[in-house]
């Protein structure tokens, strides 16, 4: 397996004068290294999440899992070496979709599909935009602005503040809802335990806002990629822990519908929580 990580090595630059196929070969040579390996994930572990799959669903799911872990990998990346231009062009957004979006409004986004895409989408919002992750990939521009929640629990709670306020005056806040840094919400997903950051949910609460789900996802394999965001049911406000049992829902709805969307992280999180 240490040929496919050298090819992957390689691919990085190449991938920056070329994304659309460079990342499709990615996604071949991450199919590949499953179906050889049976590892990352094995497919008795996709079984494990989704039992109604049969043994030779469950397999194509792994060889799709790990073709989506090894474009996302490559991706990140090229985002690392040149900002958001590598993936601007691949990401389409139905414009009709983000123009009914009206702020305030928290967006959370969750570790499926092709979640390191969603940069360049959150510049189309109609509105601006804060967006809190777990250190920074590339420096945004307006109308979009990244904080890190990475820091000690004081640091979080300045950011905590900045989000809210930001809400409060009327923007788009995005966070991943899968992403707990500090304590989380437990709730139940795909007969196992998720456990969910509470700060949106405590966000959307205090600034009686709704959350969307947000995703994106590869379409058409190793021909063509394509990002298209997609917005779920928006969860009304209400308890913190109803809405993070309403949002883990939503997740096990989506993952039920398209298996392969799956993130390997996230797999692997709650495989390691019984329910």
């Amino acid at each position: 397996m240490i040929l496919f990580d050298e090819l992957e090595s390689r691919l990085a630059g190449l991938a920056l004068r070329h994304p659309r196929p460079v990342l499709s070969l990615a996604a071949g040579l991450g199919s590949l290294r499953n179906r050889l390996s049976r590892r990352w994930p094995d497919p008795e572990q996709v079984r494990l999440l989704f039992p109604s799959l049969t043994r030779s669903e469950a397999a194509r799911a792994a060889w799709r899992i790990a073709a989506l872990e090894a474009r996302n990998r490559l991706l990140v990346q090229c985002i690392r070496r040149a900002g958001a231009g590598p993936a601007r062009p691949l990401v389409r957004v139905s414009s009709e979709t983000f123009a009914a979006l009206r702020p305030p409004l928290l967006l959370g986004t969750f570790h499926v599909g092709a979640i390191h895409a969603l940069g360049p989408a959150l510049e189309r919002l109609p509105g601006p935009v804060l967006a809190l992750r777990q250190g920074r990939l590339y420096p945004a521009g307006p109308p979009v602005e990244v904080v890190t929640t990475e820091g000690d629990e004081q640091s979080r709670a300045a950011v905590f503040l900045r989000a809210l306020g930001h809400l409060q005056s009327g923007g788009f806040v995005v966070t991943a809802l899968d992403v707990a840094p500090g304590p989380g919400l437990a709730v139940p997903c795909l007969g196992h335990t998720i456990e969910l950051a509470r700060g949106p949910f405590a966000l959307a609460r205090l600034a009686g806002v709704r959350i969307v789900p947000l995703v994106a996802r590869w379409r058409n394999g190793n021909v063509e990629v394509e990002v298209e965001v997609e917005t779920g049911e928006a969860l009304a406000p209400a308890g913190e822990m109803e809405m993070a049992a309403a949002s883990a829902r939503w997740l096990e709805s989506y993952l039920l519908a398209s298996p392969a969307e799956t993130g390997l992280g996230l797999l692997r999180s709650l495989l390691s929580r019984p329910s």
